[in-house]
């Protein structure tokens, strides 16, 4: 199979599937039923090399729009063809054999096209693969990403934000919310970032006096170990006991009566029993679930960034001679969140002493 006929059979799949999910459990085929992008044929050595020929073919046309200057790395359209080029990529791996794959590589070489023939392409976030439209908040926050003051520095963090909406609500639409969780905290982390550097590159529009320099700094600063509110190797928000809950209604209690916050980060952690793949997902499952209960209890979401490191960063080390039940107990501290409330104050300097 030639790389141009894998991606005509990639879109014509995508027409055929038609319809946007609007239920990510329904199905109109019949239990055991194969659909068609899951035949035998779709799996032989010979398609799978064909697959990854098409996929280098446009990386290797996104890397010569950029080799001599042409096209820089921090352009919008480029730097967007390139994440729904690594969209398209990371669902094939995943053995997904749907539209999405499909649909996700035509949008990048739609921009690929333009690039390549000196033209402007618009700016579209269509919703492929049958996505759902989620978080309106997170979707301002690229808009202005992309048009408000400072955009020209952060134009490839904000195309690579619209792409990463649009398949956290690809992901949606296939598994509900836990399976959207992590893709919609990697869009928090991504829309943070870029809100920093893009206030950073922004100056001021008015400057009629100087004024204090401000500085963010932790307001208050909590850990709070997971075991106390999940089950071991547990994460969803379903999943919270009725003391996890008390735990965290005390938590959230205890923000509401705090002055000057801005920002909540929650950042979550795993002890280092299992594989990276398992445990990176996990605490940022564990985090995200802990910022659903406390918006549910009254705070605002758009306060929070969530962040889960896995076992990259313990804090306590126990020995492989113990017990599993022995180990699993000693290893408790390190399977935490740390909560950060934060809030940006004058320095002490620019404080009126009385």
């Amino acid at each position: 199979m030639t790389s141009k006929s894998f991606l005509l059979s990639l879109l014509a799949l995508a027409a055929l599937s038609g319809c946007a999910v609007t239920d990510p459990r329904a199905t109109d085929r019949a239990p055991g039923a194969v659909p068609p992008f899951a035949e035998a044929t779709r799996f032989t050595d010979e398609a799978q090399r064909a697959d990854h020929r098409t996929l280098q073919s446009v990386q290797d046309r996104l890397a010569a729009l950029q080799k001599d200057g042409r096209v820089p790395q921090t352009s919008y359209p480029w730097a967007k063809a390139q994440c729904w080029l690594d969209m398209a990529r990371q669902n094939y791996h995943e053995n997904d054999r749907g539209p999405v794959i499909g649909e996700a590589l035509a949008e990048s070489v739609k921009l690929v096209e333009a690039l390549e023939k000196g033209t402007t392409p618009a700016v579209t976030n269509p919703l492929i693969g049958g996505a759902v439209r989620l978080r309106e908040d997170l979707w301002a926050r690229a808009e202005r990403g992309r048009t408000g003051a400072g955009a020209a520095c952060v134009a490839a963090q904000a195309a690579c934000l619209d792409v990463q909406l649009v398949w956290m609500g690809h992901e949606y639409a296939e598994g509900g919310w836990r399976h959207a969780n992590p893709y919609i905290g990697m869009a928090e982390t991504m829309a943070a970032r870029l809100e920093t550097e893009q206030a950073a590159c922004a100056g001021p529009a008015v400057a009629a006096a100087p004024a204090p320099v401000v500085v963010e700094r932790i307001i208050e600063r909590l850990v709070l170990a997971t075991d106390a509110v999940f089950e071991f190797d547990r994460s969803g928000l379903n999943d919270i006991g009725a003391a996890g809950r008390a735990r965290l209604d005390v938590l959230a209690d205890r923000a509401k009566g705090l002055q000057g916050i801005e920002r909540i980060v929650l950042i979550g952690h795993t002890d280092r029993l299992g594989s990276d793949a398992h445990n990176q997902p996990l605490s940022l499952q564990r985090a995200t679930a802990v910022r659903d209960h406390l918006v549910a209890r009254g705070l605002d979401a758009a306060l929070f960034t969530v962040e889960g490191k896995g076992s990259a960063e313990p804090v306590k080390t126990c020995s492989d001679g113990l017990a599993r039940s022995a180990l699993i107990a000693c290893l408790r501290d390190n399977r935490r969140v740390e909560v950060e409330i934060r809030g940006r104050v004058p320095p002490v300097s620019a404080v009126p002493r009385r």
